[in-house]
Formats: structure tokens, C-alpha cells, sequence
């Protein structure tokens, strides 16, 4: 299993994020002010918003436990959110 980075972290939300929806993209990842979470950074039709990710549940992803179910779980709540809150 990698050792979790930005990089690595960034790499793996960026596929899951466009298996959820082709429109988005990852604008960036970087550390959260809480020690155990990533901050998201996502652009959907002009549109940008941000998330939380905890890191177990990248590690999670990672080491093949979780199956990414609840990893798509959390980045999906993110990208329905930009496109509820931003329709026209």
C-alpha cells in the first residue's frame, strides 16, 4: 500500500471524482485544518465548492477494505451539493 499524500490522495479523488460526474473536476487537495482530513477543492459548471475527506477513509480505499463505497459516498455528497446548490 502507497504512503498516503496529497499527491496520493489527490490521484485517487480525482478518478472517483469523475466516475461520479464527467463535469467535475478536482481543483485541489490539501490539508484540512483538522489533522485527519483532506480539504476538496471541486469546479462543476463554473461552480466551485469544497468538502471534508477523512483520511481513513482514503486509507481505506487504499489498502482495499472499504471498496471505495464510502469513499464515493462522502465525495458524492460534495458534488450533489454543487449541483443543488448552484441550478438554475
Amino acid at each position: 500500500m502507497p504512503r498516503l499524500t496529497v499527491r496520493v490522495a489527490e490521484e485517487i479523488l480525482r478518478k472517483e471524482a469523475l466516475k461520479l460526474d464527467k463535469r467535475v473536476q478536482l481543483m485541489a487537495v490539501s490539508q484540512s485544518k483538522e489533522k485527519d482530513a483532506y480539504r476538496v477543492t471541486l469546479l462543476k459548471d463554473g461552480k466551485t465548492g469544497s468538502a471534508a475527506i477523512k483520511k481513513d477513509l482514503i486509507r481505506e480505499y487504499l489498502a482495499g477494505e472499504g471498496k471505495g463505497n464510502e469513499l464515493r459516498r462522502a465525495l458524492g455528497k460534495a458534488v450533489s451539493h454543487l449541483s443543488i446548490r448552484y441550478r438554475k
